[in-house]
């Protein structure tokens, strides 16, 4: 017979279980995030990293943060030395840039830590099938040591160290803060900039994406309409403001037309079309995808000086 003993037992096992896969897996996270931030450094106005002690007025320092896309791939570790995850020159050209009374700096965050398992992500998409493809279905779901899958996404996991980012500039005493990135990096910008705007100023964001190619989207038997909507209903637009987007309407993953068109706010968000741009995409960017981060983008078309302006409306 099970008495008062063996339940109070059973509570501490279980108790301790728990921790010990949330330790585990914040273990993952720290040691992916520790490897990742030797490429982590302030970058000049020719793209090139800074000596890491140097100093900065804190009260007169507006910090742009970089973050690169994703590769897409859940298992490993993201390569920030290859050239689409750089900083691209529209954004490094701005480091030292005087914009009312401040100086921009720029830093290259390298935050592309692994996500979930192959066993995982099989099983939550199986689970999300068997349902309609309804999403309630797996917010929920938990792997066998009682850790939300959601939390485990490459998503999930790159929000998590670019918020930790944002954070340790702030305990510096740092309060000028602007995210910038492309592709999922530019999606996860937004999600923060519109989950905490106390904290971070506006958001520069070029070609938005987090779920693959829009086409892939549009079939209603892979599952991912209601996958990205969700994703979408992470970024609050109603508290969302002070935000660049740049898009290209030839984009395979996104444009102002596809579901970036809920964040068609002109009061709080300012789209700037590229799709008669005379620069060329290149295929090592991603073609139309990456536009934004070509060196023709930053000093050939007069658009990419809206960033220096747009800085000046919100500092």
């Amino acid at each position: 017979m099970i008495n008062l003993r063996h339940i109070r037992f059973l509570v501490i096992i279980i108790f301790s279980l728990l921790l010990f896969s949330q330790s585990f897996a914040d273990q993952k996270f720290d040691k992916d995030l520790k490897i990742l931030s030797k490429f982590n450094s302030f970058i000049n106005n020719k793209g090139e990293s800074y000596a890491k002690d140097i100093k900065f007025d804190k009260d007169k320092t507006i910090i742009v943060i970089y973050a690169h896309g994703s590769h897409g791939k859940e298992r490993s570790k993201e390569k920030c030395t290859r050239k689409w995850n750089k900083v691209p020159p529209a954004i490094y050209q701005l480091d030292g840039l005087s914009i009312n009374n401040f100086t921009v700096r720029i830093y290259h965050l390298c935050y592309g830590v692994r996500g979930w398992s192959q066993f995982d992500e099989d099983r939550f998409w199986k689970v999300y099938d068997n349902n309609k493809q309804d999403v309630n279905s797996v917010l929920n779901l938990k792997d066998k040591k009682g850790v939300l899958l959601v939390d485990k996404t490459e998503v999930a996991t790159r929000k998590k160290a670019m918020k930790l980012k944002v954070d340790e500039f702030i305990a510096k005493g740092f309060n000028n803060i602007v995210l910038s990135g492309h592709s999922a990096g530019a999606w996860t910008s937004l999600v923060l900039k519109s989950n905490f705007p106390n904290q971070i100023d506006g958001a520069i964001v070029f070609s938005p994406g987090r779920s693959g190619k829009f086409a892939k989207a549009k079939n209603p038997h892979k599952g991912w309409v209601n996958w990205r909507n969700y994703k979408n209903s992470l970024i609050k637009v109603d508290k969302l403001d002070k935000v660049l987007v740049y898009v290209h309407e030839k984009d395979h993953y996104e444009s102002s037309k596809t579901v970036l068109s809920f964040l068609s706010n002109p009061r709080t968000v300012k789209f700037i079309d590229l799709s008669d741009t005379k620069c060329k995409g290149k295929v090592v960017l991603g073609g139309y995808h990456g536009i934004a981060l070509t060196k023709c983008f930053a000093n050939e078309d007069p658009r990419s000086k809206e960033i220096a302006k747009y800085l000046e409306e919100i500092f």
